[in-house]
């Protein structure tokens, strides 16, 4: 009861300064409706009001351009993107190879206790891209691939939806899906996308460890070449 008598007190005398009822309340830490129940009898002045009354313009007026920023900025961003997509044409077969390659380079298995092409992301878009590129590149064969999907334990209830997201994007059937890895790390925060959580895809190729080396070969050469 005293620590609402002192927070009324203080209200009471904030309010007779010509402090905003919001204003007050958030000083305070209480809210909105109490602090006007408890300044309710406060009168302002008429020069009071209008401070009051030109600060809240002005707080609409800034929203306005803010939100008017914020708009800009996104049709900004979206013709940029535009612009830089239209830039990348059909790659020729030279092109897909060595993008392919560097991305091998960036993410693929090139240990040398590998014995098999092997690559693995989170990334849909590049999984695709790489999977393309082991067929059209290396002439790898569809059925040569095995695919592996890894994620967190708490997703367990979630497997098959992910496994079956992974099927539509490779187009690669499930029989040539390995039994899903659990992940066992505890994750810091909830994420409030958790159906949009596909964890990560695992791709090897069967009978690969000649070309694997010659992957090797492909990218030590590239190296040099830059």
């Amino acid at each position: 009861m005293k620590r609402k008598q002192i927070e009324y007190e203080k209200a009471i005398a904030l309010r007779k300064t010509g402090k905003s009822i919001k204003k007050i309340a958030k000083l305070l830490g209480v809210s909105v409706s109490i602090v006007a129940v408890w300044s309710k009898e406060v009168k302002l002045t008429e020069k009071q009001k209008e401070n009051l009354k030109r600060r809240k313009v002005r707080v609409r007026h800034l929203r306005r351009l803010a939100r008017r920023s914020h708009l800009e900025k996104v049709l900004r961003v979206k013709k940029i993107l535009k612009e830089a997509i239209a830039e990348i044409k059909s790659l020729s077969e030279q092109e897909l190879f060595l993008t392919g390659l560097a991305l091998y380079w960036a993410e693929g298995f090139k240990s040398v206790k590998e014995g098999r092409l092997g690559f693995c992301n989170s990334d849909p878009k590049m999984i695709k891209f790489i999977i393309k590129w082991f067929e059209k590149a290396l002439k790898v064969k569809r059925e040569d691939f095995i695919l592996r999907t890894e994620f967190n334990e708490t997703h367990k209830d979630r497997t098959e939806k992910i496994k079956s997201f992974w099927v539509k994007l490779t187009g690669i059937p499930l029989g040539q899906f390995e039994k899903p890895f659990y992940h066992r790390s505890t994750w810091l925060r909830d994420y409030s996308n958790r159906g949009d959580y596909y964890g990560i895809l695992r791709v090897r190729v069967r009978r690969s460890s000649e070309l694997l080396n010659k992957t090797r070969g492909w990218i030590s050469g590239l190296s040099r070449a830059i």
